[in-house]
């Protein structure tokens, strides 16, 4: 579905508020910037606002890496890796089409990595992510076409893979980490998330079991398919990825539906909610969870998989704390409901996303797994 459809379903009332934009939608991919995060060798500590990773206290003095080598962090994947939801108030978008943020969680551990960086020079960043990205195309269990993006072209933009657009970019250049946030789209979760709005998805027969059952053994081969685009088969064919990746992170995603509390959401009432009941939010839940589970059987797969040549080692980063964070609570929310994402990017599309202070503390859950970035020599 496209952003102005979800804009104007917001824009209705009854039910329609409902409809969740999970600008897990079909959107345009352009090409990453990268990002050559220089820093100063000594600066001022760390005063006010000091838990904004721009603010952290910098190391003075520091060495060279041996041959001057920059280190190169890449993000790929969908809405939560692009930053849908928490648009940037100064310059909204750093790329219109894909919705990609400045305050997604993947620049903002990028930066922290370079306030931390112990040696001089660069550490560079790319990003790729893109609103409504799949690992492959293919029909839904309606027919419909899923857009691409990670390894098959977005058909909504034209351009070619994410890995393909790396390639472009670096070559066979060594890829320090790849983190990659992928599977929501796979899963259709846009359309279970109306399903539930519309109807009720609890039922074993409902249209969502139906859809889950179709999707999840695809995900499940196309996750397949990313392992061998980035190391190969066990005989080193099938690889696309042009440079040796060290390490891939697949990214979780983290839980949507719970109030202050830690309780499930049950938000069937009153304007601006998106109106599921206690079941239907469990039901939700429980497809993330399955989700998840699948993203932590491909590291564990893609680790055993005998490999000819350079084999990367692959992690799973689970996904940050948001038990009392949810889209429902009444105090520090972390995800958006339908009134957030239309005061924050005038569209439906960021509901059901990280805001920006969620990013944040998705950001630390990555910074402290590639922290090691910033101190490894090359």
């Amino acid at each position: 579905m496209k952003r102005n459809t979800l804009a104007r379903a917001a824009a209705g009332g009854g039910r329609l508020r409902r409809l969740i934009g999970i600008g897990l939608v079909s959107t345009t991919l352009l090409m990453g910037v990268e990002l050559a995060i220089a820093q100063p060798a000594s600066a001022l500590p760390c005063r006010t606002n000091c838990g904004d990773p721009a603010d952290d206290p910098l190391p003075v003095d520091k060495p060279s890496r041996p041959g001057g080598y920059e280190p190169l962090y890449v993000a790929l994947g969908d809405s939560f890796g692009s930053g849908e939801g928490a648009p940037d108030a100064m310059l909204p978008w750093t790329n219109e089409k894909c919705h990609r943020s400045a305050l997604s969680a993947p620049i903002r551990a990028a930066k922290r990595l370079a306030q931390h960086n112990q040696f001089a020079g660069n550490i560079l960043y790319t990003s790729y992510a893109c609103s409504g990205a799949t690992l492959n195309q293919g029909p839904k269990l309606d027919g419909t076409p899923r857009d691409g993006g990670i390894l098959t072209g977005q058909t909504s933009s034209g351009q070619p893979s994410q890995i393909s657009q790396i390639n472009a970019r670096y070559g066979s250049r060594k890829i320090d980490a790849l983190s990659i946030s992928i599977g929501g789209n796979d899963l259709s979760y846009a359309d279970i998330l109306k399903d539930c709005s519309f109807g009720n998805c609890v039922p074993w027969d409902s249209p969502t079991r139906k859809m889950f059952d179709w999707d999840a053994p695809r995900l499940q081969a196309s996750l397949r398919d990313l392992i061998t685009a980035i190391q190969g088969d066990a005989n080193g064919n099938g690889r696309t990825l042009a440079g040796n990746a060290s390490y891939v992170y697949l990214t979780a995603y983290p839980d949507l539906f719970n109030d202050a509390n830690a309780v499930t959401c049950n938000s069937t009432g009153g304007a601006f909610v998106e109106g599921f009941t206690t079941a239907e939010n469990g039901v939700m839940r429980g497809y993330l969870q399955q989700l998840n589970t699948f993203l932590a059987r491909a590291v564990t797969e893609a680790n055993a998989r005998p490999t000819a040549g350079h084999k990367p080692v692959w992690k799973l980063i689970a996904a940050p704390d948001f038990t009392r964070n949810g889209y429902c609570a009444a105090t520090k929310r972390y995800i958006n409901n339908l009134e957030m994402s239309l005061v924050a990017q005038q569209d439906a599309s960021g509901t059901m996303h990280p805001n920006a202070a969620g990013h944040q503390e998705w950001s630390n859950q990555l910074y402290n797994v590639l922290s090691w970035i910033a101190t490894s020599a090359g």
